[in-house]
């Protein structure tokens, strides 16, 4: 039928024929494009992306290297936390700076290494809600004539000095208090039977009494008001969130289930 078409009239359906096929190249491009963006769109979302979360892996049980990959209680944490998100998760070693301040060439979305929530450094980072609460050990020599906390009771003990504003001071009262720059130290002080026992951190006393069985005596485990938090950069979107799983973990018992894996020690 277009054949007989002749002259001007030929020429102007010509003319339509080559716009209507440039509509359609035009929309045809558009579409690829929308795919390809929809596609990169959903690889940095929310369910695609992966969590990156550093971690100082100098720190049993917290964070330790273990045949060529970082484990812990830290990392069983973090791991549970990119599950509830619906991410894959990457864990990048660092080296923590105690001064909380967080280069900005580090691209984290978080940071895990039992880091001590400290009021002051709010200004700078934020915190997560307290994700593991230390806990301390009194520790006396087995072969003395100690063998409950009560008998302890105005005797001298060793704490390292910048642990000692951890603990209560109510409870403090109870010893006479040797401070300590060093472990070795307070532990050989204790070995000579210059103090009568120690207040250590719990994943110090224990890997003591692993190394040096049937010398140590445990005579009660105390909490104490060292915290430890999630760190993200200052106004991170993403601490809401991880607040709310870090309380729905605790309260089905998954939080209790990875404590029992690192720190359900028998004394």
């Amino acid at each position: 039928m277009f054949l007989n078409f002749k002259g001007k009239k030929k020429k102007v359906l010509l003319f339509f024929i080559n716009i209507s096929l440039f509509a359609v190249i035009i929309l045809l491009l558009f579409y690829t494009i929308s795919c390809k963006v929809t596609a990169n769109a959903d690889d940095v979302g929310p369910s695609g992306k992966k969590l990156i979360v550093g971690c100082d892996a100098t720190y049993p049980p917290f964070a330790f290297a273990k045949d060529g990959k970082i484990d812990g209680f830290d990392i069983d944490i973090a791991i549970e936390i990119a599950r509830r998100m619906d991410r894959e998760i990457e864990i990048k070693s660092i080296k923590w700076d105690s001064t909380y301040q967080i280069p900005e060439d580090l691209k984290f979305d978080m940071i895990i290494s039992a880091i001590p929530i400290i009021k002051e450094k709010e200004g700078v980072i934020d915190f997560s809600s307290p994700y593991f609460v230390m806990e301390y050990m009194l520790i006396t020599l087995s072969e003395t004539d100690i063998k409950i906390k009560e008998d302890l009771k105005g005797k001298t003990i060793g704490i390292l000095k910048n642990e000692k504003n951890y603990l209560s001071e109510d409870y403090l009262l109870n010893y006479k208090i040797e401070s300590y720059d060093d472990i070795v130290t307070m532990f050989d002080n204790l070995r000579n039977k210059n103090i009568n026992g120690v207040l250590i951190s719990l994943p110090i006393g224990v890997n003591m009494l692993v190394e040096n069985k049937g010398i140590y005596s445990v005579l009660e485990v105390v909490k104490s008001n060292k915290e430890f938090g999630i760190v993200f950069t200052k106004g991170s979107a993403l601490k809401e969130e991880v607040d709310k799983i870090l309380e729905e973990i605790k309260e089905d018992g998954t939080y209790d289930d990875i404590y029992n894996k690192w720190f359900n020690y028998s004394f």
